[in-house]
């Protein structure tokens, strides 16, 4: 694949909004580029409205090596699809992320000073970035030269072992030492030309060998980092959304999840757009128009079946905001 391609389909992502899409490179300002020695080297800087920071690329020999350091002003959702066949290594040193794969049910919460080595093929997803959130990511492609020029598949079926639909969750791993001051080697370095190709192929090298060498108790440590906060939030959201039946007071919601009131009201609403009243009451409803179009269930049982110990109290809830009673919708659905 020639390098105008293959650079097309690196950055082959946008942003979706309600009323505005836009690409990466809509919201950022190329300022420099570089081509010496075989190696492609460019820079972007966020445009003001999304960000402060920049976004840069090297390419060269079948390897991506992409470096993101900005403060977001806004909340993205950068929508893709990698055609290629790669190895992914990507190390989030600050920030937070939640990755979506459209062949993979579960989300995947990925966050500072986490990392991850992946197999992609043929792949659609997301990746949604909060506001006010500092985002400091180096992320790595190789491409099927690369790979077999090292002997990755030869010698660890990597293709196999690292694919992204065997492995689920647990891809995400925590960052060690060593592989923290190979990344602060990458951020500081200043080499260009051959010298940086030398130094980031080296580098790589490095990191991909931490990886494949890495203990079995890594696991186990990431395991244990399952308090972090964003994905106690994702931990509310499914005990909400997991029976409707039970209705969850705050203070009932952050001691199951071991954070206090203020906090889980306050990031529960950063990141998910709705006061934790908010999401519930929509699912709630949602699944009593689900119930009232498709079931013979009577209303008082349906009311039960979403949270709602007396009727009335759910005919009133219904009314508010749908503007009709569960009464009449039923009827009108099947008129």
């Amino acid at each position: 694949m020639d390098k105008k391609r293959r650079e097309k389909t690196s950055l082959k992502t946008e942003t979706k909004k309600p009323k505005n899409k836009c690409s990466l490179h809509t919201i950022s300002q190329l300022i420099t580029t570089q081509e010496q020695c075989g190696i492609t080297s460019k820079k972007f800087k966020f445009l003001d409205d999304y960000g402060t920071g920049y976004f840069e690329f090297h390419r060269f020999d079948g390897l991506y090596v992409g470096v993101f350091d900005v403060l977001l002003k806004k909340d993205l959702t950068v929508q893709g699809h990698l055609s290629e066949d790669v190895l992914e290594l990507s190390f989030l040193i600050e920030g937070e992320q939640i990755i979506k794969i459209d062949s993979i049910a579960d989300d995947f919460i990925y966050e500072s000073q986490e990392s991850y080595l992946v197999y992609l093929s043929n792949i659609n997803g997301t990746i949604a970035y909060h506001k006010r959130k500092h985002l400091k990511e180096i992320k790595i492609r190789m491409d099927i030269g690369f790979i077999q020029r090292h002997r990755l598949h030869e010698e660890y079926d990597i293709l196999d072992r690292y694919s992204i639909k065997k492995m689920k969750n647990s891809f995400i791993q925590p960052l060690c030492s060593k592989t923290q001051e190979i990344l602060s080697e990458i951020l500081i370095d200043q080499r260009k030309g051959l010298l940086k190709r030398l130094f980031l192929e080296s580098k790589i090298l490095e990191l991909i060998t931490l990886k494949l060498d890495a203990k079995p108790t890594v696991k186990s440590q990431f395991t244990n980092q399952v308090n972090n906060l964003i994905k106690k939030l994702y931990k509310t959201q499914h005990l909400i959304s997991s029976d409707l039946s039970v209705q969850y007071s705050i203070q009932q919601l952050a001691r199951q999840i071991g954070l206090n009131d203020f906090v889980l009201k306050k990031e529960f609403k950063r990141v998910f757009g709705k006061t934790i009243f908010e999401y519930a009451t929509e699912l709630r409803m949602n699944k009593a128009k689900q119930l009232l179009r498709h079931s013979k269930k009577p209303i008082y049982e349906i009311s039960e079946l979403v949270g709602y110990k007396n009727s009335t109290h759910f005919t009133a809830a219904f009314k508010k905001i749908e503007g009709i009673t569960p009464k009449k919708y039923r009827i009108s659905e099947i008129e």
